[in-house]
């Protein structure tokens, strides 16, 4: 019995043991694999050009530091816009006229002129009892980027804004004038909403629009501009200067025997003796013959420039990067 638990046992031990001698050899097989994978990547990077020197390395740390740098520069290119609050129905329609007077505040502030209860593209929503949920985080973002795009009109000082138009963003958006016939777009960076602003004024106004959508933190891409002369507005007429009357020049009467000698109107002697015998007995007055008039043309306005009111509509993209890009 002995013998037989001792066969047993040493039967258990040696299965056990040959166990482990599989096990080892199996993971040295894998160790072997990894190791003959890696010493060949190794040789196919040291055939590769440029060679992985030092030298190489320390460059290759500079481009990745200057791509970050890049990187870093761009994003501020498109920053992104304010969060907003989150809102129920009712906060909504609160949040909502609390916005749409606000706006027309910084536009008198700044001088522009609006069209009487002008709802900023937002007229379908003004008055109503019930906005659906899905709906309000949209139309929140679509307000905080009117107010980045009216800032930069009131920084630039335009003289009146006809119309902006937005996106619709569900099936409960309405307006007429409001929306346009667009859509937002979404890729694997980010989003691109367009809008498009008509406003009145003078190419320093237009000049300083553009300017102010370049300059911009966030992101604004104009997709064209069209400027038209203001129709509404009457063209600045110059009027030329009145007439002046025409000035009459005499000229002067000419001695009729003019001197001979060549000594003439040389003093030659004391007193007038050395004077010639013309000019020491005054002559016989002669009348002055008639002299036609000779008219002078009064100055004539040549118009270079003539500064007229604008009318430009422009339309601009909004574009932000996801989440996971910023």
């Amino acid at each position: 019995m002995f013998f037989v638990i001792s066969a047993a046992a040493g039967l258990f031990v040696t299965g056990y043991c040959g166990w482990l001698l599989y096990t080892s050899m199996k993971e040295n097989a894998g160790v072997s694999e990894e190791y003959n994978t890696t010493l060949l990547q190794l040789e196919e990077i040291l055939k590769k050009t440029p060679f992985p020197d030092t030298n190489n390395i320390q460059a290759a740390k500079a481009d990745q530091e200057r791509v970050r740098l890049f990187l870093a520069d761009f994003r501020k290119r498109f920053a992104p816009f304010p969060a907003p609050p989150v809102k129920d129905e009712k906060g909504f329609k609160t949040y909502l006229e609390d916005t749409l007077i606000r706006f027309h505040d910084e536009a008198t502030n700044a001088g522009v002129l609006l069209p009487p209860d002008y709802s900023f593209a937002f007229s379908g929503l003004i008055g109503r009892l019930t906005y659906p949920a899905a709906s309000i985080g949209p139309w929140m973002q679509e307000l905080e980027e009117i107010n980045a795009i009216l800032d930069i009109l009131c920084r630039a000082k335009i003289n009146y804004l006809d119309n902006l138009q937005r996106v619709p963003v569900s099936t409960d958006d309405s307006g007429t004038g409001d929306l346009l016939a667009a859509a937002t777009v979404t890729n694997v960076w980010g989003i691109v909403t367009p809008y498009k602003i008509t406003f009145r004024g003078f190419s320093a106004e237009v000049a300083a629009v553009i300017e102010g959508f370049a300059r911009s933190s966030n992101c604004f891409i104009i997709q064209a501009i069209i400027v038209n002369p203001d129709t509404s507005v009457q063209t600045s007429v110059v009027q030329p200067l009145p007439q002046q009357p025409a000035a009459v020049y005499a000229l002067r009467p000419q001695n009729p025997n003019p001197p001979q000698n060549p000594n003439y109107g040389m003093n030659r002697g004391p007193g007038r003796q050395g004077l010639p015998q013309w000019m020491r007995t005054a002559p016989a007055p002669v009348a002055a013959a008639p002299v036609a008039a000779v008219p002078v043309a009064a100055p004539s306005v040549v118009t270079i420039l003539t500064e007229n009111p604008l009318l430009v509509t422009v339309s601009i993209n909004v574009v932000k990067l996801k989440a996971s890009e910023h």
